[in-house]
């Protein structure tokens, strides 16, 4: 075949994918534009004399949020209010104690679990704890391409509504509200049109992304062990975090969702972001990156390497250097979970047990520096 056919072909399959995708093209273009106006404006509103980082770490300090994840004089002012309750609150200075306690303990029992695992690994004993036999998923990548454009589509639009209704409705003035409003919004629109695709374009059953109520007992018993395998592997990580990122000198912000539960004073706001961030976003999560997203990278590069590349997405979109690895475990972990059970049950479930864990330290921590 010659060049120039070669030129032809390639640009009639480029011109017939295009008919075909006319809408998600527009959608691309429409994401693209706001992202350009957005940094533009960005750019031409900002003080010179101010970069990004300066202004976050202002905010910050009039919000009491500390500056950042290990900053020394925050850590430092909690140890002093930790000893201090010895004397001033004996009870809540025992509480704190028998938790660290209890850490301490499912840490060696994680240990253990781990050991046992990678025992039958080197025996090649495989697990047998499938409790969900889904049919092969037919969606392809692209269509995973289509959902993420509906979503971010949706999300854009959602907030230029807003830029108009703010001066009329008094609660999208609050930059938090807003922030959990618009996520849930688009995490429903997002599950929405997932479930179109899977249950209308291509005529299956939920339970084939993992969706079911088999088996419920073994699913939670599934999770809870395979959390806590997982609580020694991701303190080894954070302690190896620390020392690399104590040694570049780097002061790695505080996260936005963690900024809401430090700075946020309404208690509907407060227990609104709780709910997200402990149950809803789990779940919105695990049935797009596991249920719908690693089904169609499996299809292509196999198990091992749609764990892999799930749990490095999934990483990188909770956008934070520091937290990058101790994510991508758990990430791996929720995978795994899902290749090996067949259920989104205990996937969900680990990253409900994960996220409200978080939620309380979080809550601890403020309560010790107020």
């Amino acid at each position: 075949m010659s060049w120039d056919n070669k030129t032809g072909l390639m640009l009639k399959r480029s011109i017939n994918i295009f008919s075909k995708n006319r809408i998600y093209v527009l959608l691309a273009l429409f994401i693209l534009a706001v992202n350009v106006v957005a940094v533009v404006g960005d750019r031409s509103s900002r003080p010179a004399s101010k970069t990004p980082e300066v202004e976050a770490a202002a905010d910050q300090a009039q919000a009491g949020v500390p500056k950042s994840m290990f900053d020394p004089e925050e850590i430092k002012a909690r140890e002093e209010k930790l000893k201090a309750l010895a004397g001033e609150n004996p009870v809540l200075y025992v509480f704190i104690g028998l938790l660290n306690l209890t850490i301490f303990f499912f840490i060696f029992i994680g240990f253990m679990i781990d050991i046992y695992l990678a025992k039958r690994f080197f025996l090649k004993k495989p697990l047998d704890i499938r409790t969900n036999s889904p049919d092969a998923p037919r969606w392809p990548l692209s269509d995973v391409v289509r959902v993420v454009l509906l979503f971010l589509s949706f999300g854009y639009a959602v907030l230029i509504a807003q830029s108009f209704l703010a001066h009329k409705i008094h609660i999208f003035r609050n930059d938090n509200f807003k922030m959990i409003f618009d996520t849930v919004l688009m995490n429903l629109v997002g599950i929405g049109v997932i479930f179109h695709f899977i249950v209308n374009k291509y005529g299956h059953k939920l339970s084939d992304i993992g969706l079911t109520f088999k088996n419920p007992v073994k699913n939670a018993g599934y999770a809870v062990i395979g959390y806590i395998a997982l609580v020694p592997v991701v303190i080894i990580i954070m302690v190896m975090t620390f020392f690399v990122v104590k040694w570049l000198n780097y002061q790695p912000p505080v996260q936005p969702i963690v900024r809401i539960f430090m700075e946020e004073k309404t208690t509907g706001i407060l227990l609104l972001s709780t709910l997200f961030a402990a149950i809803f976003g789990p779940v919105a999560e695990e049935i797009f990156f596991r249920g719908f997203l690693y089904s169609s990278i499996k299809k292509i590069a196999g198990s091992f390497w749609g764990i892999m590349i799930t749990s490095v997405i999934f990483s990188a979109l909770h956008a934070h250097p520091v937290g990058f690895l101790p994510i991508m475990a758990l990430g791996m972990l929720l995978a795994y979970m899902y290749e090996k059970t067949g259920s989104l049950v205990p996937c969900i479930s680990i990253h409900i047990i994960h996220n409200v864990i978080m939620v309380v330290l979080v809550f601890l921590v403020k309560g010790l520096g107020a």
